[in-house]
């Protein structure tokens, strides 16, 4: 019956003997079901592994099981965050795709949405993109606030805009806004009404105006430049992605209990899946690394997993 959890017949008696027998140890549980101290041990690190066992807050030394519901909740949960992973993945897709045919129609000068513009035009665009907001603006950043803004529009731009009455809504990578003068300056903004939120990371650098228009930064020929599309359809397609994203991001200035940039992205592809390979790669540092600040995190958070690790740090609001 817990096949689709990974757990063999075996795992199950296991885990059926240890809720009938909370206090049991490992050599105990053994000789109830007529098995080997291994054998159950084997199963302990499977159930464990699952979130069917956890440390017991009373005893350290000693496991208990976790309730059927609950575990059936969080694998529940996982599935639905796997499938939004999916959704954004596919959307971001989309999104790129499309950015390309609109690319390759304006350089075959076809008629096209799309526009590809540079230098000293490329700040002028966005100006003139972000001035002509009515209702909204969202925005994927990767630079810092204080160097691009929210919007990455001109000084003083978003303070105008916002004051019109036009919402702005910004998502940056945790490790963009660390530094004291980036988190003041956001902050001036968000006192005038703007929204910001970090996350592990960002998919890509992009501004939506009213759904209706989207630019983004797009590496062309060594120079950075931007790509303006004026098509309802993408700029519907990469807000989408934007509200999948902001809907688990960390608000500014929310409590995290001390946690750094780092610890909050580790935790975040935790509670993702990522293996120590895959986390190694997306934050730059070595598999070692990724190893010993993973142990940390257990230690501190008092998990026996790393899903449960995550599981914990999202009921803390650490994520």
């Amino acid at each position: 019956m817990l096949e689709a959890l990974g757990l063999t017949p075996a795992d199950q008696r296991v885990y059926a003997m240890w809720l009938r027998h909370p206090q049991c140890t490992a050599a105990e549980i053994a000789q109830r079901i007529g098995g080997t101290e291994d054998e159950v041990i084997a199963s302990r690190q499977a159930l464990i592994a699952a979130g069917m066992l956890a440390a017991d807050t009373q005893r350290p030394d000693r496991l208990t099981p976790v309730a059927p519901d609950v575990v059936v909740d969080r694998r529940l949960a996982d599935i639905e965050a796997a499938a939004a992973r999916e959704r954004a993945q596919a959307m971001q897709a989309r999104v790129h795709l499309s950015a390309l045919m609109a690319a390759q129609m304006s350089r075959d000068g076809g008629d096209s949405p799309g526009q590809r513009i540079r230098g000293r035009l490329r700040q002028a665009k966005l100006d003139e993109l972000v001035r002509g907001a009515h209702r909204e603006i969202v925005a994927l950043q990767t630079r810092r606030p204080t160097v691009a803004g929210l919007t990455g529009a001109s000084a003083g731009l978003d303070r105008r805009v916002l004051r019109r009455g036009v919402a702005i809504r910004v998502l940056y990578p945790h490790d963009r806004l660390v530094r004291a003068d980036d988190v003041a300056h956001a902050r001036r903004l968000t006192g005038d009404g703007a929204e910001v939120r970090t996350t592990a990371r960002v998919a890509a650098a992009a501004v939506v105006v009213d759904r209706a228009a989207a630019a983004l930064l797009v590496d062309g020929d060594g120079e950075t430049e931007l790509l303006v599309l004026n098509d309802a359809a993408v700029a519907g397609t990469l807000a989408a992605m934007f509200e999948s994203c902001w809907e688990h991001a960390q608000p500014l200035g929310a409590p995290a209990d001390g946690l750094s940039g780092n610890d909050r992205t580790l935790l975040q592809l935790l509670a993702l899946g990522a293996t120590d390979e895959a986390a190694a790669r997306s934050m730059g540092v070595s598999v070692r690394t990724v190893r010993r600040h993973v142990s940390q995190l257990l230690d501190r958070l008092q998990a026996v997993s790393r899903f449960q690790a995550g599981v914990q740090a999202a009921q803390r609001g650490w994520l």
